[in-house]
Protein backbone atom coordinates (compact mmCIF):
# COMPACT_ATOMS: atom_id res chain seq x y z
CA UNK A 1 0.00 0.00 0.00
CA UNK A 2 1.45 3.26 -0.80
CA UNK A 3 1.21 6.09 2.29
CA UNK A 4 -0.80 8.45 0.63
CA UNK A 5 -3.43 11.25 1.51
CA UNK A 6 -5.84 12.88 -0.94
CA UNK A 7 -5.10 15.77 1.27
CA UNK A 8 -1.79 15.57 -0.97
CA UNK A 9 -3.44 16.46 -4.32
CA UNK A 10 -4.56 19.57 -5.40
CA UNK A 11 -7.81 20.27 -7.52
CA UNK A 12 -7.48 20.57 -11.80
CA UNK A 13 -10.23 20.86 -13.97
CA UNK A 14 -11.48 18.02 -15.50
CA UNK A 15 -13.88 17.32 -18.58
CA UNK A 16 -17.26 15.71 -16.74
CA UNK A 17 -18.20 13.95 -20.18
CA UNK A 18 -15.25 11.56 -20.89
CA UNK A 19 -15.56 10.25 -17.60
CA UNK A 20 -16.10 6.84 -17.22
CA UNK A 21 -17.97 5.88 -14.14
CA UNK A 22 -15.97 2.66 -12.68
CA UNK A 23 -17.68 1.41 -9.27
CA UNK A 24 -21.79 1.12 -8.99
CA UNK A 25 -22.81 4.54 -8.58
CA UNK A 26 -25.28 6.15 -6.25
CA UNK A 27 -28.39 4.11 -6.61
CA UNK A 28 -32.33 5.40 -5.27
CA UNK A 29 -30.84 8.75 -4.73
CA UNK A 30 -32.60 12.66 -6.20
CA UNK A 31 -30.29 14.58 -7.71
CA UNK A 32 -32.31 17.46 -7.61
CA UNK A 33 -31.77 18.20 -3.96
CA UNK A 34 -27.69 17.91 -4.55
CA UNK A 35 -27.97 20.26 -7.80
CA UNK A 36 -30.01 22.79 -5.75
CA UNK A 37 -27.47 22.74 -3.16
CA UNK A 38 -24.34 23.26 -5.45
CA UNK A 39 -25.92 25.83 -7.21
CA UNK A 40 -26.69 27.91 -3.74
CA UNK A 41 -23.22 26.91 -2.21
CA UNK A 42 -20.87 25.72 -4.89
CA UNK A 43 -19.24 22.42 -5.12
CA UNK A 44 -18.39 21.46 -1.74
CA UNK A 45 -16.06 18.61 -2.48
CA UNK A 46 -14.15 17.93 -5.60
CA UNK A 47 -14.62 14.82 -7.97
CA UNK A 48 -12.12 11.49 -7.51
CA UNK A 49 -10.70 10.36 -10.52
CA UNK A 50 -8.20 7.27 -11.37
CA UNK A 51 -5.92 7.41 -14.80
CA UNK A 52 -5.45 3.66 -15.69
CA UNK A 53 -4.81 2.67 -19.42
CA UNK A 54 -5.28 5.87 -20.74
CA UNK A 55 -8.87 6.21 -19.44
CA UNK A 56 -9.67 8.40 -16.63
CA UNK A 57 -12.35 6.88 -14.44
CA UNK A 58 -14.56 8.67 -11.98
CA UNK A 59 -14.20 6.82 -8.61
CA UNK A 60 -16.14 8.94 -6.36
CA UNK A 61 -18.54 12.36 -7.02
CA UNK A 62 -21.27 10.59 -9.64
CA UNK A 63 -24.04 12.26 -8.31
CA UNK A 64 -22.10 15.76 -8.15
CA UNK A 65 -21.17 14.93 -11.85
CA UNK A 66 -25.14 14.60 -12.88
CA UNK A 67 -26.01 17.42 -10.80
CA UNK A 68 -23.33 19.76 -12.21
CA UNK A 69 -24.24 18.32 -16.01
CA UNK A 70 -28.09 19.09 -15.39
CA UNK A 71 -26.55 22.69 -14.47
CA UNK A 72 -25.34 23.05 -18.09
CA UNK A 73 -21.42 22.72 -16.42
CA UNK A 74 -18.98 20.92 -18.68
CA UNK A 75 -16.05 20.95 -15.91
CA UNK A 76 -15.86 20.94 -12.66
CA UNK A 77 -12.67 20.39 -9.84
CA UNK A 78 -11.14 16.81 -9.59
CA UNK A 79 -8.51 15.33 -7.53
CA UNK A 80 -6.64 12.71 -9.74
CA UNK A 81 -4.90 10.00 -8.19
CA UNK A 82 -1.46 9.21 -9.61
CA UNK A 83 -0.66 7.39 -12.87
CA UNK A 84 -0.74 3.11 -11.51
CA UNK A 85 -2.03 3.98 -8.23
CA UNK A 86 -2.94 0.46 -6.96
CA UNK A 87 -6.46 -0.14 -8.21
CA UNK A 88 -7.67 -1.71 -4.25
CA UNK A 89 -6.33 1.56 -2.45
CA UNK A 90 -8.18 3.81 -5.28
CA UNK A 91 -11.35 1.82 -4.61
CA UNK A 92 -10.73 2.53 -0.60
CA UNK A 93 -10.05 5.97 -1.02
CA UNK A 94 -13.22 6.54 -3.07
CA UNK A 95 -15.07 4.64 -0.41
CA UNK A 96 -13.31 6.77 2.28
CA UNK A 97 -14.62 9.54 0.11
CA UNK A 98 -18.09 8.94 0.41
CA UNK A 99 -18.06 7.68 3.97
CA UNK A 100 -19.65 10.40 6.03
CA UNK A 101 -22.78 10.33 3.56
CA UNK A 102 -23.00 6.81 4.13
CA UNK A 103 -24.75 4.09 1.54
CA UNK A 104 -28.54 2.56 1.33
CA UNK A 105 -28.57 -1.35 1.42
CA UNK A 106 -29.26 -1.25 -2.42
CA UNK A 107 -25.72 0.70 -2.80
CA UNK A 108 -24.41 -1.44 0.08
CA UNK A 109 -24.81 -5.05 -2.20
CA UNK A 110 -23.78 -3.53 -5.51
CA UNK A 111 -20.33 -2.24 -4.26
CA UNK A 112 -20.02 -4.94 -2.51
CA UNK A 113 -20.32 -7.75 -5.25
CA UNK A 114 -18.01 -5.19 -7.42
CA UNK A 115 -15.48 -5.70 -5.22
CA UNK A 116 -16.39 -9.45 -5.28
CA UNK A 117 -15.96 -9.68 -9.17
CA UNK A 118 -13.08 -7.15 -9.60
CA UNK A 119 -10.54 -7.71 -6.81
CA UNK A 120 -11.84 -12.01 -5.41
CA UNK A 121 -13.00 -12.61 -2.08
CA UNK A 122 -9.62 -11.85 -0.54
CA UNK A 123 -9.30 -8.28 -1.74
CA UNK A 124 -13.10 -7.20 -1.05
CA UNK A 125 -12.52 -8.22 2.59
CA UNK A 126 -10.04 -5.58 2.84
CA UNK A 127 -13.27 -3.16 1.95
CA UNK A 128 -15.72 -4.56 3.75
CA UNK A 129 -14.59 -2.14 6.69
CA UNK A 130 -15.93 0.77 4.70
CA UNK A 131 -19.19 -0.70 4.14
CA UNK A 132 -20.16 -1.74 7.45
CA UNK A 133 -19.96 -5.64 6.58
CA UNK A 134 -16.28 -6.72 8.19
CA UNK A 135 -17.52 -8.74 11.31
CA UNK A 136 -20.68 -10.84 9.26
CA UNK A 137 -19.29 -12.96 6.48
CA UNK A 138 -23.32 -13.81 6.50
CA UNK A 139 -24.40 -9.91 5.76
CA UNK A 140 -21.46 -10.16 2.66
CA UNK A 141 -23.83 -13.37 1.41
CA UNK A 142 -26.88 -11.91 1.27
CA UNK A 143 -25.32 -8.67 -0.35
CA UNK A 144 -24.16 -10.94 -3.18
CA UNK A 145 -27.14 -12.74 -3.59
CA UNK A 146 -29.40 -9.24 -3.29
CA UNK A 147 -27.42 -7.27 -5.71
CA UNK A 148 -28.95 -10.03 -8.09
CA UNK A 149 -32.42 -8.73 -8.13
CA UNK A 150 -34.33 -6.83 -10.67
CA UNK A 151 -34.93 -3.25 -10.56
CA UNK A 152 -38.16 -3.15 -8.62
CA UNK A 153 -36.26 -5.49 -5.82
CA UNK A 154 -33.81 -2.84 -6.06
CA UNK A 155 -35.30 0.32 -5.63
CA UNK A 156 -37.28 -1.41 -2.76
CA UNK A 157 -34.19 -1.91 -0.97
CA UNK A 158 -32.74 1.17 -1.28
CA UNK A 159 -36.01 3.03 -0.07
CA UNK A 160 -36.02 0.68 3.53
CA UNK A 161 -38.71 -1.41 2.30
CA UNK A 162 -36.73 -4.41 1.97
CA UNK A 163 -34.02 -5.99 4.42
CA UNK A 164 -30.91 -7.28 2.95
CA UNK A 165 -31.44 -10.94 4.11
CA UNK A 166 -35.46 -11.12 2.46
CA UNK A 167 -33.51 -9.49 -0.42
CA UNK A 168 -31.24 -11.72 -0.81
CA UNK A 169 -33.77 -15.00 -0.52
CA UNK A 170 -35.99 -12.65 -3.12
CA UNK A 171 -33.46 -12.53 -5.60
CA UNK A 172 -33.59 -16.15 -6.45
CA UNK A 173 -36.98 -16.02 -7.13
CA UNK A 174 -38.43 -15.25 -10.94
CA UNK A 175 -39.33 -11.94 -11.90
CA UNK A 176 -42.79 -12.37 -12.75
CA UNK A 177 -42.99 -13.58 -8.89
CA UNK A 178 -41.31 -10.31 -7.37
CA UNK A 179 -44.14 -7.91 -7.95
CA UNK A 180 -47.01 -9.37 -6.08
CA UNK A 181 -44.64 -10.57 -2.85
CA UNK A 182 -43.27 -6.91 -3.09
CA UNK A 183 -46.76 -5.43 -3.43
CA UNK A 184 -47.61 -8.01 -0.24
CA UNK A 185 -44.83 -6.46 2.08
CA UNK A 186 -45.51 -2.67 0.64
CA UNK A 187 -49.71 -2.73 2.05
CA UNK A 188 -49.00 -4.23 5.22
CA UNK A 189 -45.70 -3.79 5.77
CA UNK A 190 -45.20 -6.78 7.80
CA UNK A 191 -42.92 -7.49 10.14
CA UNK A 192 -39.44 -9.30 9.30
CA UNK A 193 -40.16 -12.17 10.89
CA UNK A 194 -43.98 -12.53 9.45
CA UNK A 195 -42.23 -12.01 5.49
CA UNK A 196 -39.86 -15.15 6.41
CA UNK A 197 -42.40 -16.81 7.43
CA UNK A 198 -45.00 -15.80 4.56
CA UNK A 199 -42.20 -16.72 2.04
CA UNK A 200 -41.60 -20.19 3.45
CA UNK A 201 -45.56 -20.97 3.51
CA UNK A 202 -45.47 -19.54 -0.32
CA UNK A 203 -42.46 -21.52 -1.97
CA UNK A 204 -43.98 -24.56 0.06
CA UNK A 205 -47.44 -24.47 -1.45
CA UNK A 206 -45.76 -23.36 -5.02
CA UNK A 207 -43.20 -26.44 -4.67
CA UNK A 208 -46.94 -28.69 -3.44
CA UNK A 209 -49.23 -27.35 -6.04
CA UNK A 210 -46.72 -26.88 -8.89
CA UNK A 211 -47.40 -23.14 -9.00
CA UNK A 212 -45.63 -20.50 -9.54
CA UNK A 213 -45.61 -17.52 -6.27
CA UNK A 214 -47.38 -15.30 -8.06
CA UNK A 215 -50.70 -17.25 -9.00
CA UNK A 216 -50.49 -18.18 -4.90
CA UNK A 217 -50.76 -14.57 -4.43
CA UNK A 218 -53.25 -13.15 -7.20
CA UNK A 219 -56.15 -15.82 -6.09
CA UNK A 220 -59.33 -13.66 -5.32
CA UNK A 221 -59.34 -14.20 -1.77
CA UNK A 222 -56.22 -12.15 -1.42
CA UNK A 223 -56.55 -9.53 -4.09
CA UNK A 224 -59.85 -8.55 -2.29
CA UNK A 225 -58.16 -8.25 1.34
CA UNK A 226 -55.75 -6.11 0.11
CA UNK A 227 -57.87 -3.75 -1.94
CA UNK A 228 -59.99 -3.69 1.16
CA UNK A 229 -56.57 -3.07 3.57
CA UNK A 230 -57.52 0.86 4.17
CA UNK A 231 -61.30 0.35 5.48
CA UNK A 232 -60.13 -2.86 7.62
CA UNK A 233 -57.17 -2.18 8.74
CA UNK A 234 -53.09 -3.54 8.35
CA UNK A 235 -53.39 -6.24 11.28
CA UNK A 236 -56.59 -7.25 10.22
CA UNK A 237 -55.56 -7.60 6.91
CA UNK A 238 -52.36 -9.56 8.13
CA UNK A 239 -54.78 -11.80 9.71
CA UNK A 240 -56.61 -12.64 6.59
CA UNK A 241 -53.42 -13.10 4.62
CA UNK A 242 -51.56 -15.31 7.22
CA UNK A 243 -54.84 -17.50 7.84
CA UNK A 244 -55.10 -18.06 3.98
CA UNK A 245 -51.81 -19.00 3.59
CA UNK A 246 -51.51 -21.31 6.33
CA UNK A 247 -54.86 -23.33 5.35
CA UNK A 248 -53.53 -23.49 1.98
CA UNK A 249 -50.18 -24.95 3.36
CA UNK A 250 -51.65 -26.91 6.00
CA UNK A 251 -55.14 -27.95 4.35
CA UNK A 252 -55.07 -30.67 7.05
CA UNK A 253 -54.57 -29.41 9.96
CA UNK A 254 -56.81 -26.26 8.83
CA UNK A 255 -59.98 -28.86 8.11
CA UNK A 256 -59.11 -29.93 11.91
CA UNK A 257 -59.22 -27.05 13.41
CA UNK A 258 -62.69 -26.16 11.61
CA UNK A 259 -64.20 -29.21 13.25
CA UNK A 260 -62.57 -28.30 16.69
CA UNK A 261 -64.25 -24.83 16.35
CA UNK A 262 -67.48 -26.30 15.51
CA UNK A 263 -67.45 -28.96 18.48
CA UNK A 264 -66.06 -25.53 20.55
CA UNK A 265 -69.22 -23.98 19.34
CA UNK A 266 -71.39 -27.34 20.24
CA UNK A 267 -70.53 -27.54 23.62
CA UNK A 268 -72.47 -24.02 24.01
CA UNK A 269 -70.55 -22.58 26.87
CA UNK A 270 -71.62 -19.45 28.62
CA UNK A 271 -69.14 -16.46 28.66
CA UNK A 272 -67.99 -17.00 31.59
CA UNK A 273 -65.83 -19.89 30.46
CA UNK A 274 -64.81 -19.65 27.03
CA UNK A 275 -63.10 -21.86 25.57
CA UNK A 276 -60.46 -20.71 22.36
CA UNK A 277 -58.41 -22.22 20.03
CA UNK A 278 -54.41 -21.61 19.58
CA UNK A 279 -55.12 -18.31 18.24
CA UNK A 280 -51.86 -18.65 16.44
CA UNK A 281 -53.08 -21.93 14.05
CA UNK A 282 -49.59 -23.22 14.57
CA UNK A 283 -50.60 -25.71 17.33
CA UNK A 284 -54.51 -27.65 18.21
CA UNK A 285 -54.01 -26.82 21.69
CA UNK A 286 -56.90 -24.85 23.26
CA UNK A 287 -57.16 -22.52 26.25
CA UNK A 288 -59.57 -22.26 29.00
CA UNK A 289 -60.79 -18.54 30.42
CA UNK A 290 -62.58 -18.17 33.39
CA UNK A 291 -64.39 -15.11 34.39
CA UNK A 292 -65.78 -14.69 37.46
CA UNK A 293 -66.00 -11.72 40.31
CA UNK A 294 -67.41 -13.36 43.65
CA UNK A 295 -66.71 -16.83 45.10
CA UNK A 296 -70.34 -17.78 44.33
CA UNK A 297 -69.67 -16.95 40.63
CA UNK A 298 -66.47 -18.77 40.71
CA UNK A 299 -68.20 -21.91 42.13
CA UNK A 300 -71.11 -21.55 39.30
CA UNK A 301 -68.19 -21.26 36.50
CA UNK A 302 -66.15 -24.34 38.25
CA UNK A 303 -69.21 -26.39 38.30
CA UNK A 304 -69.97 -25.95 34.22
CA UNK A 305 -66.34 -26.88 34.11
CA UNK A 306 -66.31 -29.70 35.85
CA UNK A 307 -69.42 -31.35 33.60
CA UNK A 308 -67.29 -30.70 30.55
CA UNK A 309 -66.02 -34.13 31.51
CA UNK A 310 -69.04 -36.07 30.37
CA UNK A 311 -69.63 -34.10 27.44
CA UNK A 312 -69.05 -36.18 24.32
CA UNK A 313 -68.40 -33.12 21.87
CA UNK A 314 -65.37 -32.07 24.51
CA UNK A 315 -64.11 -35.78 24.42
CA UNK A 316 -64.05 -35.79 20.84
CA UNK A 317 -61.66 -32.39 21.38
CA UNK A 318 -59.33 -34.34 23.60
CA UNK A 319 -59.41 -36.85 21.40
CA UNK A 320 -58.37 -34.49 18.15
CA UNK A 321 -55.50 -33.13 20.30
CA UNK A 322 -54.32 -36.75 21.22
CA UNK A 323 -54.24 -38.51 17.78
CA UNK A 324 -52.91 -34.59 16.23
Amino acid sequence: MIDFTLAALAPMEAELAPLKPLMPSSYGRGVEGLAESIRALGLLRPLLIWADGGEHYLLAGSLRREALMRQGRSVAPALMLPPDFPREQAFALALADNQERGWNQAETALLWRFFVETLGTEGAANLAPYLGLAPSPKMREWCLRAAGLPEQGLAALAEGRLDLETGARLAGWAPENLGPALNLFDLLNPSKQKKKQWLDWLEDISRREFLCSAEVLEVEDIRTALADVERVGRPATEEIIRKYLWTRRHPLLAELAAARQARVRALALPRAARLELDPSLEDLKFGLNLTFATPAEFGQVAETVAKLRQSPDFQKLLDDDHES
